[in-house]
């Protein structure tokens, strides 16, 4: 009886053993330390390069981004957010607004195999009559969030406003304001 213990802890052992090892041998996800910046820009990058396109052509087209939830698992990151594309030409010190669209939405994004950030799929509301509801659907949890800030014309001026500001000084223009037909021009903060 012994031997046959003896004999059965042995088996035991080395199928512990061999569950081990090849536990050890199968491949693991790792986790990338996935940067808040990459992910704008890789959105600014989309929206100016896939969204932009389908505008008549500007001095310069800006995006501006607020994202509402940036979640992040591995390698993979979804953005939802509220998000516009804007079309300027420039006259002396003024971005005059030529053409734009908003554009809200979900972005998918994943760090390809040169370690940069690219967009994978955007998703947005329909437009008309099942738009309330397919924001819904799309934002989930995050629904509130995007609707009170979509009724905020104050945080959505101010979003906007810092948006072309960072254009501006990043591309080294000589701007100082913004203006859309019909309103008055808009200062842009000197940070």
């Amino acid at each position: 009886m012994t031997n046959m213990k003896k004999r059965f802890v042995s088996i035991i052992l080395m199928a512990v053993l061999a569950l081990t090892l090849g536990l050890t041998g199968c491949k693991t996800e790792t986790t990338v330390n996935i940067d808040a910046s990459a992910v704008d820009d890789a959105i600014a990058e989309y929206l100016v390069n896939e969204v932009g396109k389908d505008y008549d052509k500007a001095d310069v087209c800006i995006p501006v981004i607020h994202n509402l939830s940036t979640n992040i698992i591995n390698n993979d990151a979804t953005v939802y957010g509220d998000y516009w594309v804007e079309n300027y030409d420039i006259k002396g010190d003024t971005l005059e607004f030529v053409s734009g669209g908003n554009y809200p939405g979900v972005f998918k994004l994943k760090i390809n195999e040169n370690g940069d950030m690219v967009v994978t799929d955007f998703q947005s509301p329909e437009d008309g009559e099942g738009y309330a509801d397919s924001a819904k659907k799309l934002f989930g949890k995050y629904y509130e969030d995007f609707a009170n800030y979509s009724a905020d014309d104050k945080a959505k001026k101010e979003v906007r406003t810092n948006a072309i500001a960072e254009y501006v000084k990043a591309n080294g223009l000589k701007v100082t304001q913004y203006h859309d037909y019909g309103w008055d021009p808009v200062a842009l903060p000197t940070k």
